[in-house]
């Protein structure tokens, strides 16, 4: 590989990232009202929350879970086990229990105090030995942070993963397999991994690392641009157009689905990636993933306190709520990337270099 093009893959990452990281800020950002009144406005709320928590976001969730592989396994073998696994101490475990505490932390204080009104929770946090040991170890406050429980124990999981992918013929069949296993119900257990398909996309992703790397770090050609433009946009309308009875919703058709707009967008990113200017920003999907639910909400809270309750008023405080929790969070890293850079750095899991 030339430094041109792992220059060109490691700079596309960044982005791409900084982008899903938007998305799965709009997958938990569903504002329309549950009970929708019949109205223009309403029928409105409710295509326009679909569009942006249930159809352009769906596969951010997977196409994280790919490039996870696709960057563990790159040039993987198991003598790099133990240096890869000390990486992971400090980009994965240490932030995923620091956060996940600086939320149960939030979480117990918020409920037992006068700001009780901005917590996340309808009522007060059962203070027990049980949920704080859930809070700590297993997301209990922080429920994104799912994504983060499942990397650790993939990337724990290295050598049985890398028995599977070392053989590329091996790695296809094992996620067929697995995919179609899934689709009737066979698949590894969701009280444990919330999302039964997370090993599947991990799997694409670290074959592609170990076997592919090269091929995906080279820039699309413009015929592949334009497919994957075409690709996406079908995908969405298809989503937001067609009734719900047309939809194939299960395992296997997200397996599918999913990675080929995972393709598609990363193929799209070549159109502008070398005119992106490096900005701060794009270094902050890591931050924006930690703490854009819990700010969300106070926000929203704060929002709903001082406007009147409206239909009319639904997407106005959705836009409002996420232009502010994004700035929030920036000005927040920024403070603590100029004051308290060791601090800052040590909840990123150290992804603040510039490059």
């Amino acid at each position: 590989m030339n430094l041109k093009s792992d220059s060109l893959f490691w700079k596309k990452k960044e982005f791409i990232s900084f982008i899903l990281s938007i998305l799965v800020f709009f997958i938990h950002s569903n504002f329309a009202q549950d009970s929708a009144s019949g109205s223009l406005i309403s029928v409105i709320n409710q295509k326009t929350s679909f569009f942006f928590s249930s159809s352009i976001t769906q596969f951010a969730v997977p196409m994280f879970f790919m490039l996870s592989g696709i960057t563990f396994f790159k040039e993987y073998d198991n003598t790099k086990y133990l240096t890869k696994i000390k990486s992971r101490l400090f980009t994965l475990i240490v932030p995923y229990l620091l956060w996940n505490t600086i939320w149960l932390v939030w979480e117990i204080f918020s409920s037992y105090s006068f700001i009780s009104k901005f917590s996340s929770a309808d009522t007060d946090y059962s203070l027990t030995l049980t949920n704080v040991l859930k809070g700590v170890f297993f997301y209990g406050c922080n429920q994104p942070f799912w994504f983060m429980f499942n990397l650790i124990i993939f990337s724990l999981a290295a050598p049985i993963v890398y028995f599977i992918i070392k053989n590329k013929y091996i790695a296809f069949a094992s996620i067929i397999t697995l995919s179609v296993l899934a689709l009737f119900g066979i698949h590894i257990p969701t009280s444990v991994f919330y999302y039964p398909n997370s090993i599947i996309f991990y799997l694409i992703g670290a074959t592609i690392g170990y076997h592919y790397f090269d091929f995906i770090s080279k820039k699309s050609s413009r015929k592949t641009q334009i497919v994957s433009i075409a690709l996406l946009s079908a995908y969405i309308l298809a989503k937001n157009i067609l009734p719900q009875e047309l939809h194939i919703d299960n395992y296997l058709t997200e397996v599918i689905m999913f990675t080929l707009c995972a393709f598609a967008l990363w193929n799209v990113a070549d159109i502008f990636i070398e005119k992106i200017k490096p900005r701060a920003i794009y270094r902050r999907s890591f931050a924006i993933y930690a703490m854009h639910l819990n700010v969300a909400i106070i926000i929203l809270k704060v929002l709903n306190m001082v406007l009147p309750q409206s239909e009319w008023l639904e997407i106005p405080k959705f836009i409002i709520m996420v232009v502010l929790t994004l700035i929030i969070i920036n000005l927040v890293c920024s403070f603590l990337e100029r004051f308290l850079p060791k601090i800052y750095a040590v909840l990123m899991g150290n992804r603040v270099k510039k490059q």
